[in-house]
């Protein structure tokens, strides 16, 4: 009977350690979700949305970041003028549209196709297009130049002959 209690007793004393560490592991992930919370941003708002949001945005100071990876104050402005507009009720669209009339194409990350940005877009194709044209050019104009033709004995005999004849006469 002493062997059962001590069961009994290893048994409770697992499920309490699988409990604290529930409960250690729980605290942990609230405490790194508010570690996550960027500064400024109230309780309540919705974090995945701001950074899919935040993530398509560029960071009109670093320029290489979204506003979800930038510590400059503008991309904090940025995100909080999101949160604001968020909390207004804006779909997402209208959000970067707000964005785009206010900051221009530019703070898009993948800005959609028009007039004034073509530019951007065919002109990786137009270089690369222009590299090929200007190698197969060089490759032809080499391809045209002949080699100089080998002289036979006989030929080269008679220039240096020539040669001499005028060096002697000159």
């Amino acid at each position: 009977m002493a062997t059962r209690t001590s069961t009994d007793k290893n048994s409770a004393r697992a499920s309490l350690a699988v409990l604290a560490l529930a409960a250690a592991l729980s605290g942990g992930a609230a405490s790194a979700e508010a570690a996550a919370t960027p500064p400024g941003i109230p309780p309540g708002t919705d974090l995945v949305r701001l950074r899919e949001i935040s993530a398509d945005l560029r960071c009109l100071v670093c320029q290489n970041q979204s506003i979800a990876d930038s510590h400059a104050g503008l991309a904090i402005d940025l995100r909080n003028q999101v949160v604001k507009l968020m909390g207004e009720g804006k779909s997402d669209e209208e959000i970067k549209q707000y964005m785009v009339d206010r900051y221009g194409e530019f703070v898009l990350y993948d800005p959609p196709f028009s007039v004034s940005n073509a530019v951007l877009w065919a002109g990786p194709f137009l270089l690369v297009l222009v590299g090929v044209w200007v190698a197969l050019r060089a490759i032809a104009a080499r391809a045209a130049a002949a080699p100089a033709a080998q002289l036979s004995a006989t030929q080269r005999e008679s220039l240096e002959a020539r040669y001499q004849k005028s060096a002697n006469e000159g």
